[in-house]
């Protein structure tokens, strides 16, 4: 069992994803992190969860201020997850400098890097040694920016829905809490609506992360068009279906497969990309967000991507709950509330 520091107060994880916003409220008991509420509030009529009006923002804070008054939540305080599309992430090397000298010249690259101002983006970064023979030893960087008008965004969502934003953690990060004990390396495939992330996890440390082209809209969308539905009401079909069809529904069935083969593609493709420039080789994939919840996606995948051990990415070893653990594999959506809220809790 991984001990938890105790903290004193009740506080609310807030992932804002492409088609709904997860909420966890959490507080530590006896060193074990308990889940008193949990819930996923649909915004599935948002093509883009946070455009420049105002109105928008009015919106959301109005979906999570009703989602705390039908809860009774009391809870006031919140940490945020902040979605890969508005952060900044790169790696880059560093010739062999003394460690203490890193920060700096890792500041130096982020303006090199980045279209603002180092004033107008708070910066995380991990780094390692990477020693190759007859090659001098180099330093491997990665670096995540979040511009401060994306802070200020969501805390003003917040406050609309008279919540206190305490921290946030961009989402990339979020899975650390969940690899502290492992040693080797790891990918982590996070397969979300609007867009999907492949992370690389060394030893415990993010040392890889970016975005790519894997996106559940695109699979609702493709279904919609067939079946002649609302985006609603087919994500309700998908929900139940997944990627289990009958062979009389064989349409459905080629487009099930046809997306599924694509991630079977592309993922190997990515992998091998970050192993051969980071001279890494991955031990196991794991799986988490919403498509990986979907009836068959699993077993499809392991068939598929053979070559590789995967499970799906599940937070028990956090919370011993009997309420929130009745969810089985589809906690696994609840991923960056939780992680976020451990990052700030160590």
């Amino acid at each position: 069992m991984i001990k938890i520091p105790i903290f004193e107060k009740s506080i609310l994880g807030i992932d804002f994803g492409s088609l709904n916003i997860k909420i966890l409220e959490t507080n530590v008991d006896r060193n074990n992190l308990k889940v008193f509420n949990f819930g996923v509030v649909s915004i599935i009529n948002f093509k883009e969860i946070f455009s420049q009006t105002y109105i928008l923002e009015e919106q959301l804070g109005k979906m999570l201020n009703d989602y705390i008054i039908e809860t009774k939540s009391k809870t006031k305080e919140a940490i945020v997850s902040m979605s890969a599309s508005y952060l900044f992430s790169f790696n880059f090397l560093v010739p062999d400098i003394p460690e203490k000298s890193l920060p700096q010249v890792i500041k130096f690259e982020a303006q090199k890097q980045i279209p603002l101002s180092l004033d107008e983006i708070e910066i995380e970064y991990r780094y390692f040694p990477l020693e190759l023979e007859n090659e001098n030893r180099k330093w491997i960087v990665y670096l995540v920016a979040t511009p401060k008008n994306y802070i200020n965004k969501t805390n003003s969502i917040l406050s609309l829905s008279k919540l206190k934003m305490i921290d946030y953690s961009p989402e990339y990060f979020n899975f650390e809490p969940f690899f502290e004990k492992y040693t080797g390396t790891y990918a982590v495939l996070d397969l979300g609506h609007a867009y999907s992330l492949l992370v690389i996890i060394k030893n415990g440390k993010v040392i890889y992360g970016n975005k790519i082209k894997i996106r559940g809209y695109d699979y609702l969308t493709s279904i919609s068009n067939l079946i002649k539905l609302s985006d609603e009401e087919t994500l309700n079909f998908i929900l139940k279906k997944g990627f289990q069809f009958l062979p009389e529904e064989k349409e459905l069935q080629q487009l099930s497969n046809s997306f599924l083969d694509n991630i079977a593609t592309l993922v190997p493709v990515e992998i091998n990309k970050v192993e051969n420039n980071f001279f890494v080789k991955i031990d196991k994939i794991y799986w988490t967000g919403s498509l990986t919840i979907l009836p068959g996606f699993l077993e499809n995948m392991l068939s598929k991507l053979s070559k590789y051990q995967q499970e799906i990415l599940l937070p028990f070893d956090f919370i011993k709950d009997g309420k929130f653990n009745n969810l089985k594999q589809k906690s696994t959506i609840f991923i960056h509330c939780l992680g976020s809220i451990l990052r700030k809790l160590k």
